[in-house]
């Protein structure tokens, strides 16, 4: 299940560096490569609720073997339409289609936990950390080697092994039959008609509803940083857009450093505390990425970033296993990731207005201090323990 879900991620890596590297290649836009990571998002988005419903509804191994295929053809597509609209179109709908099936696959690890949640949750992260490494690099080096456009064709091939791993493997979604015993006479309609009940159960659940906003602000500042990074690499520096996708990369190998050292620790530290002892180094490392004209450096400092994420990535979806009720956890693993659509929506459509008045450097030194800002609003909640304990999980039945 992992290593399927390994592949398709790998393949939403490689799309995120081919497909707003041949935007550019076509525009030579900052507003048009912006725009290209909003519209991904805003289609996630509605995506990402319709896909926490159907993961609760539908078997979520089906889920992801429909949702693969239907990836692959659209990469085929948006390689063999030639109007620019039409093949970004495809590209992002393949891209944002990610975000529909994610809600099935992360409710379906904690399923496979044999006593010890924190272990398999720091898998599950290391694989997409991996997987977040791997996807650009080999984005970034067809593209030079090929080009962009070619370079999504190839990436169709990721989702075609991904459906054939997948498909191999035997009822992993155990709970099912209970959850479709639970809503029978229900009419599936019904059911989808509940959209936005993911982020519902998101926000009312205590604690959980501080770390959603907490995320959202964060995906604020990512959106507008990938954007930045983007132009600044390419007009900036006007360097070869293969470093772009190399900073994603080194992000990608810090996040599963961090995860492999923190990983294996139960922290005792609350949320607040661990959030906010590290988003000072979050500030200093992407104030450094802009203001120093060199590629490597941008990469390095992404590499920090990434390694800084460990700790809180782990005892945050620990937290936040432990206190959703598992017939829930489709639509609330949604919320969760509407959550962050919408604030890298809201960045990436910021981005363009920004990118057009101020030089790029100047977008992601903005970056950084917002990024501090935004820790300081911890300040209290640390100082307080705010009642959010470490990693231990708490079960929950509503």
């Amino acid at each position: 299940m992992v290593t399927a879900q390994f592949m398709a991620e790998m393949g939403d890596g490689i799309s995120l560096v081919a497909l707003p590297l041949y935007v550019w290649a076509r525009t030579e836009s900052e507003v048009w490569t912006s725009l290209t990571f909003g519209a991904e998002l805003g289609i996630g988005i509605f995506l990402a609720m319709l896909g926490g419903v159907f993961a609760d509804v539908f078997d979520r191994q089906k889920v992801l073997l429909v949702s693969y295929v239907i990836r692959g053809i659209l990469l085929v597509l948006a390689f063999a339409v030639d109007p620019l609209l039409l093949a970004v179109a495809f590209g992002v709908s393949a891209r944002a289609l990610g975000m529909a099936d994610n809600p099935s696959f992360d409710a379906l690890v904690p399923g496979q936990a044999e006593g010890d949640l924190q272990q398999v949750v720091t898998i599950r992260r290391l694989v997409q950390a991996v997987s977040i490494t791997i996807g650009p690099g080999i984005g970034a080096l067809t593209v030079a080697v090929i080009g962009a456009r070619t370079a999504l064709a190839l990436n169709a091939a990721t989702f075609v092994v991904a459906f054939i791993i997948l498909i191999g493997v035997r009822n992993l979604d155990a709970d099912y039959e209970e959850r479709r015993a639970e809503l029978d006479g229900v009419p599936v309609g019904e059911a989808v008609k509940d959209l936005a009940s993911g982020m519902g159960i998101a926000l009312h659940t205590p604690g959980v509803r501080r770390m959603v906003i907490h995320t959202t602000l964060v995906m604020v500042t990512v959106g507008l940083l990938m954007a930045a990074a983007l132009v600044f690499v390419e007009r900036d520096l006007e360097a070869a857009g293969y470093w772009y996708g190399a900073a994603i990369s080194a992000f990608g190998i810090g996040s599963a450093v961090g995860l492999g050292l923190a990983g294996g620790h139960v922290f005792s530290m609350s949320l607040p505390r661990i959030i906010l002892i590290a988003t000072p180094f979050y500030a200093v490392a992407c104030a450094i990425g802009g203001a120093v004209e060199w590629p490597a450096v941008l990469a390095i400092s992404w590499f920090v970033w990434g390694v800084l994420l460990g700790p809180e990535f782990v005892n945050a979806e620990t937290f936040f296993v432990g206190r959703i009720a598992e017939k829930q956890r489709g639509r609330a693993f949604a919320g969760l990731g509407v959550a962050n659509a919408l604030g890298m929506a809201v960045g990436s459509f910021a981005a363009a207005p920004l990118l057009s008045a101020f030089d790029a450097r100047w977008v992601i030194l903005g970056t950084g201090v917002a990024v501090f800002l935004e820790g300081a609003l911890w300040i209290r909640p640390a100082m307080e323990g705010s009642g959010w304990p470490g990693v231990t999980p708490v079960a929950s039945d509503s």
